[in-house]
């Protein structure tokens, strides 16, 4: 059990559904495959392919929790809110004089970033990379997602660890957002079996902008941002947004990850996430009895 007396006092909580409610990456080789076949030869899917899968596992400079300059072809690696080191391409580092050029300065939330916070995110800049046009990756994902309910690639779920969380009764409002657009999201919910698990749900939630908006209507509803937990794998989506307000945090992910921000909870396996319900649940009990 995590001794960790603020669980008490949670109200509110946010969860992500993809490799949040679930951890599922065998989709990346076909995803990336679908998104450039047609586009350039089997030689380069093949090498993305395999850089992604070195960058999603933390065997490449490049890392989860990077950030891709879309036009510049470079990560960024951020750092208490700002950028302290560019990597190019091939991961080496770019001369520091051109970094503080160019990067030192850079907001966070420039246009031209994309935030690889996980799986998707890498084949989001694999898409800008080799300049992938946007209804071509948008049929790629549809693909995707559709496959990822069907014969023979039907994802698993962790049945014991969402049961968790229907059991989770004694806070009040339990919420699911995620930005994957309505059709798939409720269809992931429903093969899931729970999509009657939560008090509101919302697909297409443009996350990391929706959610802040999110929290700030349950701050106008009388919640204190201590009383509210966002649980998510990409942090720039499901966290960062939450902590600025002052809201509790739980990154879970199974990779490591490049972005060294701090979060009250950092888990890795769905059973932690199980256990992280059982523990509220009863830090909560005891609170009410007490």
């Amino acid at each position: 059990m995590l001794d960790v007396e603020w669980l008490s006092k949670i109200k509110v909580i946010i969860f992500d559904m993809d490799g949040t409610l679930y951890q599922e990456d065998t989709f990346v080789e076909r995803y990336i495959s679908y998104l450039l076949e047609g586009s350039v030869s089997k030689q380069q899917i093949e090498a993305a392919t395999v850089e992604a899968r070195k960058i999603i596992e933390g065997n490449h400079p490049i890392k989860l929790g990077h950030f891709y300059h879309k036009t510049d072809d470079v990560a960024l690696v951020p750092s208490n809110g700002a950028f302290n080191q560019a990597l190019t391409a091939l991961g080496l580092a770019l001369d520091e004089q051109k970094f503080r050029e160019q990067y030192e300065s850079l907001s966070l939330h420039d246009s031209n970033l994309i935030y690889m916070g996980d799986p998707w995110g890498v084949v989001a800049a694999i898409r800008h990379k080799y300049k992938i046009p946007e209804d071509k990756m948008n049929y790629a994902f549809e693909r995707i997602r559709e496959e990822m309910i069907l014969e023979p690639y039907l994802f698993a779920y962790p049945i014991e660890m969402l049961q968790a969380i229907q059991q989770l009764d004694a806070v009040e409002k339990k919420i699911l957002m995620t930005n994957t657009y309505e059709k798939s999201g409720i269809a992931f919910l429903e093969y899931m079996q729970i999509l009657h698990l939560f008090d509101e749900i919302y697909c297409g939630a443009e996350k990391p902008l929706g959610i802040k908006k999110y929290v700030e209507t349950l701050l106008e509803q009388g919640y204190e941002p201590h009383e509210i937990l966002s649980i998510g794998d990409n942090p720039w989506n499901d966290l960062y947004p939450v902590k600025q307000i002052g809201g509790r945090t739980c990154f879970i992910s199974p990779y490591p990850s490049g972005d060294n921000h701090l979060w009250d909870l950092r888990l890795h396996a769905l059973d932690e996430l199980k256990q992280l319900m059982f523990d509220i649940q009863v830090y909560k009990t005891a609170r009410i009895t007490s």
